[in-house]
């Protein structure tokens, strides 16, 4: 094995549009020298990994030996270092066997489908988010809770969960202007309103296109359909993102 050589990859493209699933698992990365060490990936796409803390310079190629998270076989790689980040490094798969390759697509499929749903909570109150996170983790879901309306819309431009619950009293910019901004840029994220306010602020929500509005204080049974709704939602979105990607790809 050389110690530098420029990747025999797909269309860069392929890999932008293709599933990334952030997983933990571990990885055995073998250097051209024969060094060897463990190492722990934090997300895989089937075009390539991350992996935590590994110190390799960009164009370096190394020998990853892993299991995947679903099972199966184990897998020894090829890949090449692309990217040198503060936490570690992305390595691009080096001609990958088409085999291989619809492992690790179906596995990261697998994966993406089968996670927890991911509510964001904008709630300035930090008792009512604390009621609003316990609710979702009871029901199986991942929560995190951000204070404003501004600052979900600064995460947003970061990152997108797979909804958002919403409270509309926020201070500086209200529930609804953050509906309004969402709006305007054409997010496509389930938004659901949680709202002591009057009726007519959530018939506004709904016409900015909130999902569905529940009115505080919360009924535990109403809530829990809520999340399911949520659920089946999400479901059917990262279906069809996964029904393009294997669109894209079907020719590889």
């Amino acid at each position: 094995m050389t110690g530098t050589m420029t990747a025999d990859r797909r269309d860069p493209k392929d890999s932008r549009r293709s599933l990334r699933i952030e997983e933990h698992f571990l990885v055995r990365v073998v250097e051209a020298s024969g060094k060897s060490w463990a190492a722990e990936a934090v997300n895989l796409s089937p075009f390539g990994i991350k992996i935590r803390n590994a110190r390799i310079p960009p164009s370096t190629v190394v020998r990853l030996e892993f299991d995947l998270p679903t099972g199966g076989p184990p897998l020894t790689l090829s890949a090449v270092a692309v990217r040198k980040d503060p936490d570690g490094a992305a390595f691009g798969f080096v001609n990958l066997a088409r085999a291989d390759f619809h492992r690790i697509r179906n596995a990261v499929e697998s994966l993406f489908l089968c996670r927890k749903l991911w509510i964001m909570i904008v709630e300035d109150d930090p008792e009512a988010a604390a009621v609003l996170a316990d609710f979702a983790e009871e029901h199986g879901c991942a929560p995190f809770i951000i204070r404003s309306a501004e600052e979900a819309l600064a995460y947003l431009t970061q990152d997108q969960p797979d909804a958002i619950l919403l409270d509309l009293a926020l201070p500086g910019m209200s529930g609804l202007q953050f509906l309004e901004r969402l709006a305007e840029q054409r997010r496509r994220i389930p938004v659901v309103v949680i709202s002591g306010a009057a009726e007519a602020d959530g018939l506004a929500s709904l016409n900015l296109g909130a999902l569905d509005v529940v009115r505080k204080p919360l009924d535990p049974e109403q809530f829990h359909l809520t999340l399911d709704m949520l659920e089946l939602t999400s479901i059917n979105r990262r279906l069809e993102r996964v029904e393009r990607v294997v669109g894209d790809t079907a020719q590889l």
